[in-house]
């Protein structure tokens, strides 16, 4: 197992978990937009009724996710949507930003809403069954998870490979505040066991930090054909890359635009206006792609490219459909296809939708939900004979506000012809020309939003009652672009929540600003950024209670950066959090006490609060912080019954305290024997044990037997030791004694281990020197055994035949002077330790002749 499979648990969310923010839900389509475990096995489906033979309608798709959103608990809303088909019959829906949970009853997301980076939904039949994500219900997190707090990963597209799936991964880090802070760090495999989804690894592949790839793939002809994203500038390029079979894992070439090379970085560009995620499809003898129209900016078109191979070149576009979600000022973006449930002549398309005001989003939870149309497959070609023909003398002149006046000859037809502005920006490196603006009846146009120096073509189309005509020729011109002016009318409002939003006037022809703030109370000098943003609004959170930011903006237009607005000032306001919801307690087998509550959302930890109601205490005790929304209890005594409440914390104080809840702790006794259990070391009176255990910090119980003395039971130690070692002390020297060990709780001790024996003894001093000193005496020294130890000292008279015999006093030190010896007798000595009960062996007699 390696460090890249931290992800390994995943969840079906089948409960409302604990609603956490992690993040904004705009981070990704604006970033497309302006760019321009414990593993729970899947129930294995029976046969979809709803494969390509008959497909499901676009409108029951879209119910399908609006009424799973609305009723599931567990999903709420998500952009990419992605789909693969599993071979059990289930299919699969991938998703980037996700929001879980449960919907208000009015139509409204919860502000706690937890939300993730990316997930899976499930689909049997024609019903959404399971939502899978990482974490656990109560702390959801991402299916694959980043290796850093200031990273994510967003999904590509994926594919059934044998027992896995594949599915491609991007990792982004996180730049700044705003939905546009975000810079790509690369491209990983993700792969997940089959039947059951479970997560086997993420793999990184060497394709650098240019190209996302995973945008689509498609199988055919042998390969499979890899499809990314390249973000340069405003625009977006597609690029295509294959392997031979289908497993991912395989070399990669790279389309050079005239042929194939190993080196990523000779990937060429294929097509311009593309999303981060579109879709690949052949049919009948073509490849058509269809994607969001992202040559321009806020576009609610959908439109295809199609070619004879799948690297193009492609002809188009065709211009599918337009989203009326625009016509409410939310955002499109992310087309995608889904042959799976496709019915028979007609492309299924996917897209998602947001809004730049985040209010609205959670306003109105079914905005940020995908929706589905569908297409008739050829397009019926007109008759270019009945056709209005194309304009003539089309000129385009540079205004220097950024624009380009546009002129032609009006066609002469019989039926008040429209007119088609399409445009190209050369400079960016568009491939195709794109639509811009309404269809018009003057032989003129303003073609506006523009960027300062770049070389643009222009074409006009008629547009008759049986179709639209040819373009007209050419025409070019290079912009002309100030800088805009700064913003006007900047104001800041302070909410509840560490919060303030600020607002400005808009500027024409501007869609984007850069806000920054400067923290006054702490005395920061140097203003800082906090985000890039459209629209002419945004939100600062997580400021802290009391202190005053001052802001300013910058209008970021085809000329370049204006000049900052004039700043404004406010004070952020926090207040303290309210209660929470009356936590859950659960017991658990080792004593301790697991708590849950519903959390409050970011920038808030909490205060666990108990009392022993058992032992009377009347009073909470001092409180335990945590920053998320659960807690473990823990050193409590067995059978005691505890009371729990649990305030919430930011920085404006701490709120009220939760209603109460109650548990007893209950210990079960372990059911794990120490293994291993050995004798390290042996000493006088004492033995050294140590052994094996799955919880090497915790309590164990040590049990010894003298079987010299012939006892049969164990005897238990009076302490308890702490960990996988102990010395056992006041044993008899010279009795072979059996120990056991038990792992052991406040419930009382497991199940004795296999025993060991031992026989502590006393040491045999050393180093014994006698010397006669005259007067019938004899001295006696030697080298001390260990520390705590007496000496006996023994003696014999060798001359007269005598016995041993121990001198009656025991000597504390290491030196002796034997008295009334006989004369001229030869004697005998010898030294033996004794700790005062027991007295080891004696050294070696030592004899010396008295005088």
């Amino acid at each position: 197992m390696t460090s890249r499979r931290g992800f390994l648990v995943s969840v079906r969310t089948t409960t409302t978990g604990s609603r956490r923010r992690e993040d904004r839900p705009h981070t990704r389509w604006l970033l497309v937009l302006y760019a321009a475990a414990l593993v729970v096995t899947l129930t294995a489906g029976v046969p979809d009724p709803a494969r390509a033979e008959g497909g499901m309608s676009a409108e029951r798709l879209t119910a399908l996710f609006d009424r799973y959103g609305d009723t599931s608990g567990r999903w709420n809303g998500a952009d990419r949507t992605a789909s693969v088909r599993l071979p059990d019959g289930r299919l699969l829906w991938l998703f980037s930003d996700t929001f879980l949970g449960p919907v208000d009853p009015d139509g409204s997301r919860p502000d706690t809403a937890s939300f993730i980076n990316n997930s899976v939904v499930v689909q049997q039949g024609d019903e959404l069954r399971e939502t899978v994500h990482g974490g656990t219900a109560e702390e959801p997190a991402s299916l694959v998870p980043p290796p850093a707090a200031d990273q994510f990963y967003w999904v590509g597209d994926a594919q059934v490979v044998g027992q896995s799936l594949q599915m491609l991964v991007n990792r982004y880090r996180r730049t700044g505040a705003g939905p546009l802070d975000h810079v790509l760090l690369g491209t990983s495999l993700a792969t997940f066991a089959l039947p059951g989804l479970a997560p086997t690894t993420v793999r990184p592949l060497p394709l650098g930090q240019r190209i996302s790839w995973g945008s689509a793939l498609l199988r055919d002809g042998g390969h499979t054909w890899i499809y990314g994203t390249e973000a340069s500038g405003e625009t977006k390029f597609a690029h295509v890359a294959r392997v031979a079979g289908d497993d991912l894992t395989g070399p990669w070439e790279f389309w050079t635009g005239s042929g194939w090379a190993p080196e990523v970085d000779r990937s060429a560009r294929v097509l311009s206006g593309v999303g981060t995620s579109y879709g690949v499809q052949r049919v009948g003898d073509r490849y058509v792609l269809v994607t969001h129209e992202n040559n321009l900016v806020f576009s609610g078109g959908l439109v295809a490219y199609s070619a004879a191979g799948p690297t193009g070149p492609f002809d188009g576009p065709d211009y599918l459909h337009s989203a009326a979600e625009t016509d409410a000022g939310h955002l499109v973006y992310d087309a995608d296809l889904h042959p799976d449930l496709a019915r028979p002549g007609k492309l299924l398309i996917s897209y998602n939708v947001n809004n730049v005001d985040d209010a609205v989003t959670y306003a109105d939870a079914g905005v940020y939900r995908p929706r589905f149309v569908e297409v008739d497959w050829p397009r019926p070609r007109p008759d270019r004979a009945d056709v209005p023909p194309a304009p003539a003398a089309l000129t385009a002149d540079a205004r220097g506000a950024g624009n380009a006046e546009l002129r032609w000859h009006p066609v002469r037809a019989d039926d008040e012809p429209r007119y088609l502005v399409h445009r190209r920006d050369v400079t960016a490196g568009q491939t195709h020309f794109v639509r811009i603006g309404e269809p018009t009846a003057e032989a003129r146009f303003s073609a506006d939003f523009l960027v300062n120096g770049h070389e643009y073509e222009f074409r006009v189309t008629t547009l008759g009652r049986r179709g639209e005509g040819p373009p007209s020729p050419v025409a070019r011109m290079t912009a002309t672009v100030p800088p805009p002016p700064p913003p006007g009318g900047l104001r800041a409002t302070a909410g509840r929540t560490g919060d303030v939003a600020v607002r400005w006037d808009p500027l024409p022809f501007v869609q984007l600003f850069r806000l920054y703030q400067r923290d006054v109370t702490s005395g920061q000098r140097a203003p800082a950024l906090v985000g890039t943003f459209t629209g002419t609004s945004a939100t600062v959170d997580s400021l802290w209670h009391a202190r005053t930011y001052e802001f300013t903006v910058v209008a970021v237009g085809g000329g370049g950066d204006s000049q900052p607005s004039a700043p404004v000032r406010a004070t952020a306001f926090v207040t303290p959090p309210a209660a929470p919801a009356r936590p859950t307690a659960s017991p658990q087998p080792d004593g301790d006490i697991r708590l849950n509550w519903a959390g409050l959302g970011p920038g808030v930890s909490y205060r666990v609060y108990r009392r022993d109601v058992t032992a009377g205490e009347t009073r909470l005790g001092s409180p335990s912080l945590d920053t998320r929304a659960n807690h473990l209890a823990r050193h409590l005594r067995h059978d005691h019954e505890y009371e729990f409440a649990v305030s919430a914390v930011n920085s404006g104080g701490e709120g009220p305290l939760s209603p109460p809840v109650r548990a007893r702790a209950r210990f079960t006794a372990p059911e794990v024997v120490p293994a291993g259990l050995r004798v390290t070391k042996i000493g006088p009176g004492q033995v050294e044990l140590a052994w094996r255990s799955t919880n090497p910090g915790g309590w164990h119980r040590v049990y010894r037997r003298d079987l010299t003395a012939g006892e049969r039971d164990f005897t238990e130690e009076k302490v308890a030791v702490q960990g996988t070692e102990a010395t056992i002390h006041q044993l008899r020297n010279g009795h072979e004694y059996e120990f056991a060990v038990a792992a052991a709780n406040q419930a009382g001790p497991g199940r004795l281990s296999r025993p060991v024996r031992a026989t502590p003894r006393l040491p045999t001093p050393g180093g014994l020197a006698v010397t006669a000193s005259g007067n019938g005496e004899a001295r006696l020294s030697w080298r001390q055994a260990g520390p705590g130890l007496a000496y006996r000292v023994q003696l014999r008279d060798v001359t007269s035949g005598t016995s041993w015999r121990t001198d009656p006093y025991p000597v504390a030190g290491t030196d002796f002077t034997a008295v009334l010896l006989t004369r001229g007798h030869r004697y005998e000595f010898r030294v033996a330790a004794t700790d005062g009960v027991d007295t080891g062996p004696p050294s070696a007699p030592v004899a010396v002749l008295v005088e």
